[in-house]
This record gives C-alpha cells, structure tokens and sequence, in this order.
C-alpha cells in the first residue's frame, strides 16, 4: 500500500508522541517520560460533583454536539481567566480545540505551504515540531539560552531566510517553561521578540501550557499582553494544571483568523467535546479552575525539589542540567559520546527507567543525541530518587 501514501507522509514527525506515551503506562518502569500531570492532584471528588450535577440538570446538553467554535458560556468563562492576567478579549476572539495539539495542527493547516519557513525553539516541543512537519514546513530551530530564545541568533536567521527570498511565516514559542527545556522567557526578549515580528513582518504563535505553573515566582506577562498589531496568537489549555483528559484548549486571535480556524476545524472534528466544555465551564464558575491552579503549585515544587537534590547526589560530574523554577522537566546534557537513545535502550531492559532521548526535540533529531528529558510530574519523591540513583549508575557504568 506504501506507493499510495500522500508525499508528505516522508516528512511527518517519527512517531515519538506515541512512543512517549506508550512509555507512561507501564508498571515495571518508573518512567520519567511522560510530560503529564499527575492523578494524585486532580479534584476528583469536585468534578464527580460537578458531573452530577450536569447529568441531572442539563442531560439533554451533555451529550448533544456543540458549535464548531465551542460553547459561548466557556468562552465568556476564558474572557474572564484571560482578563485576569491581562489579555482583553471577547468570545468572537476565540475559538475551543480538542486540546493544544489540536490547535497547533489547524494553525500549521491554514497558515503553512510547503517549504514555508516557520522557526521554533532549539530545543523544542515535539508536537509544535512535528505539526509543522506534517505540513512540510521548513522548520529552523534558534538556539535556547536560561532565559530563552537567542534573540542574536533569531535576527540572523531571520535576516538569512529573507535574503534566500521566502519570509518566515511565524515563530511558536513556549516561554514558560519550555518544554523540553524548563527555559522561561525573559520579559525583556518577550518585548524584543515582538518588536522583530514587526520590524521583519511575521506572526508569534504563543503557547502557555505551563503558564500556571510558578513555583516561586511570579508569572510573567504574556506577550499577547504587548501586542498592539495583532502579530500574536494565543494558545492556552487547562490539561497541565487542571486536568488532560477533558481535552479542552483554545486559541484567542482576530476574528478573520477565527473563522479561517472554525473551518478548518469543521473538517478536522466538526466539535469538541461537550461535556469536556460543560466541566470546564461549571468548575470556572465554582472557582474550582482558579483554586486548582494555586493547588498544583507546592506539590509539584515538591516533586522538582525532589529531582534537582537526587541529580546532585546521583548523576555523574560529566553531567549537567539546567534547574527549571516551573513547569515539568529538567533538560540534562550527557557526557561526551553517549547517544540518548542507547543509553535509553539500556536503562529500559536492564534498569527498568525511561525518560525521552534529546533527539525528539529538534528539527534535525541529530542535534539531540547528547541529551535527555526527564519529567518529575507524575512520580511520587520517593520513587524519582530510585529513579534517579538507576540512571546515574547506567551513565557513571559508560564512563569506565
């Protein structure tokens, strides 16, 4: 059947999603693979209450289709989240989305042709990175410092793909956090970055995931808050601070843009899930969203604490690694010579560990052999230091 496949299908990320997932589940591995939130923390009592009460009261709504462009109650609901942390919007500004990914996917569809130059951080996300593969992008990673992006390096490329005479279309940008880099955004490079969106002509596509997740500062302001030309468009998603299995995110943008998204969206998945949107909605006007997300932040400080002391006790000295202050992963460099993904290979037999080799997150996975992610979110303290103590003894036995 293979003569069959479509020509994009040879430029289509390797699959690692998958894999990555398949890798959370299993109960003989700790695994510090997965980037998800952990079950212990999520408001079970209050959204069993919650759908109670919606299978009660409003059954006929439960299980009807929504609009493509999501419930107007939720929207009104993210006007007012949006507004306390800056952003002025309306509902006509936002469209809902199966999750991140999803939106990701439709902006990939209506914005990239092939060959068009889109940049993403270096490291960065994989889903970011491989929707754009999925449209034959010609994706440019920019180097990524504690504190972001290389704005030097962004204005050369960026100077670079306009002299060979196609103009980037847009950068996406995960400033909180990073995935995989924990790297958070300077307010002075947000500013920056916007003020060479301007000067060279492309739009920011801004990601906030991991927004919420402050463990000991406060947040920063996100670049949409800066924007005066509508150069910036706004993910946001309750999965990583609430909980990811209602799939329910959103993308606030001009209008012209979120019509161009419903209909692409019409042909992705026509809705997004009701009662996802109707938890979303009830738990918002409990106060529940907001309560959740000064919840999260001192259990999962915890977890990073735990990480970051059992990397100083256990890993090698040949070894370093950046310490997030938020967000889920510690991104760590391997010592000279040793490939990611052998050492994955190894420590998934014989040590019962996973994490994601490097490799996943770049444009050209060549870049990521000498490198690891290790996410803290979904292990007890307890089992990340056994974690941990495996995986130093794996790399300190490819130094002798």
């Amino acid at each position: 059947m293979k003569e069959y496949y479509a020509e994009r299908v040879s430029t289509m990320a390797g699959g690692e999603l998958g894999d990555l997932m398949r890798l959370v589940g299993r109960d003989d591995i700790i695994s510090f693979a997965g980037g998800i939130p952990s079950p212990d923390i999520f408001p079970l009592e209050e959204l069993k209450e919650i759908v109670s009460e919606l299978l009660a009261n409003e059954p006929r709504q439960v299980f009807q289709y929504s609009s493509t462009e999501g419930r107007n109650d939720l929207k009104d609901y993210i006007v007012e989240f949006l507004s306390r942390r800056g952003i002025k919007t309306s509902r006509e500004e936002l469209i809902i989305t199966s999750g991140s990914q999803q939106a990701l996917d439709l902006i990939a569809k209506v914005l990239v042709d092939p060959g068009d130059p889109v940049l993403v951080e270096k490291p960065g996300y994989v889903g970011g990175i491989g929707a754009l593969k999925s449209y034959q992008a010609r994706v440019t990673g920019i180097d990524m410092e504690e504190d972001g992006i290389n704005i030097d390096c962004l204005e050369e490329t960026l100077k670079k793909v306009l002299s060979e005479g196609r103009p980037v279309k847009y950068i996406y940008l995960v400033p909180d956090y990073s995935n995989p880099s924990g790297a958070r955004l300077s307010a002075e490079k947000r500013r920056k970055i916007l003020d060479l969106a301007g000067k060279y002509n492309f739009y920011i596509l801004e990601d906030t995931p991991y927004s919420e997740l402050n463990y000991y500062e406060e947040r920063l302001n996100f670049i949409k808050e800066y924007d005066q030309e509508n150069r910036v468009i706004l993910l946001g998603s309750f999965s990583k601070f609430f909980v990811p299995g209602l799939r329910v995110a959103w993308v606030c943008a001009p209008r012209p843009f979120i019509e161009l998204l419903s209909r692409a969206k019409q042909d992705a998945d026509l809705a997004s899930s009701t009662i996802g949107q109707l938890i979303i909605t009830r738990a918002g006007e409990k106060g529940l969203v907001e309560a959740q997300a000064r919840r999260v932040q001192p259990f999962y400080r915890e977890r990073l604490e735990a990480m970051g002391k059992a990397l100083e006790k256990y890993f090698p000295a040949e070894t370093s690694w950046f310490t997030p202050r938020g967000g889920f992963f510690f991104w760590v460099k391997l010592p000279a010579g040793l490939n990611s993904k052998e050492l994955l290979a190894k420590t998934i037999d014989e040590d019962k560990v996973a994490f994601v080799p490097g490799t996943a997150f770049f444009a050209d996975p060549q870049d990521g052999y000498s490198y690891i992610r290790l996410s803290f979110s979904d292990i007890k303290p307890g089992m990340i230091e056994e974690g941990i103590k495996r995986l130093g003894k794996a790399i300190a036995g490819y130094l002798r």
